[in-house]
């Protein structure tokens, strides 16, 4: 069999499974109160921390550049068991959510901020809803939408068809309108549309951005960071406004929005994208030194990007 027909092969079944997989997930959920995701990310996270040694020492080497002057071994190490349940937590999160009413679990999501929103919409170019992978994330959109904003969320494209063709129905089925990063010219014309029509736009940058990303700091380290929330706000006039989900004791969790970061528009529209690149980076790491257990250490954040060629002359 060809590498490529195996390939496909492999998908397939992947996808088939992963549906059929979340679909019985979802009617399992459905019996299940709120509490026992805490219950079950708990057990299931303390099993990924000692079973998967690659992801565990990629997280503690991590929190060790963050916090290696702050905290000793033993502190970061008891830090890194807390982020694998949160990240175990994030996903059981998404699939109560589509199980359940949005009474029973995202209507119950406090929010503070809001009016930093309705005053950036008010001026009628949208808002940017800059976002990371940080506490619960993933639910921010619903809860939005179930306010009756119209939300839009770029998600990273997938060779789960059917997965995606769910996720993708239960997310317009609830407010949501959802749309890939590629082809790269059909996603920044969706995203100028929704700017335009005074939309939000959820923009997750806090990963390592590998090609096109623009070194700014991060925990005192170098970070390339991809810099589309700065180019989409300084083309449309659009706010960059920090919205994160974050978690408190037990099962409760609050959208917080902050206020607009600050731009300082120069001649100089290269310089300007990188200055607010890197505002917006310094309020995501303020977030995370606030929450640290609950962002997802697994990302290579620091990774300097492949060399690029040199020039024949």
């Amino acid at each position: 069999m060809r590498e490529t027909e195996f390939k496909k092969l492999r998908n397939w079944s992947g996808d088939f499974f992963a549906d059929v997989f979340l679909a019985f997930l979802i009617l399992a959920f459905r019996c299940l109160p709120p509490k026992a995701l805490i219950f079950i990310s708990k057990i299931v996270g303390s099993l990924l921390f000692c079973l998967f040694k690659k992801y565990r020492k990629r997280v503690i080497g991590n929190l060790s550049i963050a916090f290696g002057r702050e905290k000793d071994l033993h502190e970061i190490k008891k830090l890194a068991r807390k982020v694998f349940f949160h990240f175990t937590l994030t996903p059981l999160e998404s699939i109560y959510m589509a199980a359940n009413p949005l009474e029973r679990f995202i209507l119950k999501m406090k929010m503070n901020g809001k009016e930093h929103l309705d005053a950036a919409l008010a001026n009628g170019n949208g808002a940017i809803a800059l976002g990371a992978h940080l506490g619960s994330f993933t639910l921010l959109g619903t809860r939005l939408a179930a306010e009756g904003y119209v939300f839009n969320t770029i998600i990273k494209n997938a060779n789960f068809p059917k997965l995606m063709k769910r996720i993708d129905t239960h997310g317009r089925r609830i407010g949501q309108k959802l749309f890939f990063p590629k082809p790269a010219a059909t996603s920044i014309k969706k995203s100028l549309n929704c700017l335009r029509r005074n939309e939000i736009l959820y923009l997750v940058a806090d990963e390592q951005q590998r090609r096109g990303g623009l070194p700014v700091p991060f925990f005192g380290q170098r970070a390339y960071t991809v810099p589309g929330p700065a180019i989409l706000s300084l083309k449309t006039g659009a706010p960059i406004l920090p919205m994160f989900v974050l978690r408190g004791n037990g099962i409760e969790r609050t959208l917080v929005i902050g206020r607009p970061i600050e731009i300082e528009r120069t001649s100089d529209e290269k310089s300007d994208i990188k200055i607010l690149t890197a505002k917006f980076t310094e309020v995501i790491e303020e977030a995370v030194r606030r929450y640290p257990s609950q962002w997802a250490w697994l990302n290579r954040r620091w990774k300097l990007p492949p060399q690029e060629p040199e020039n024949r002359h």
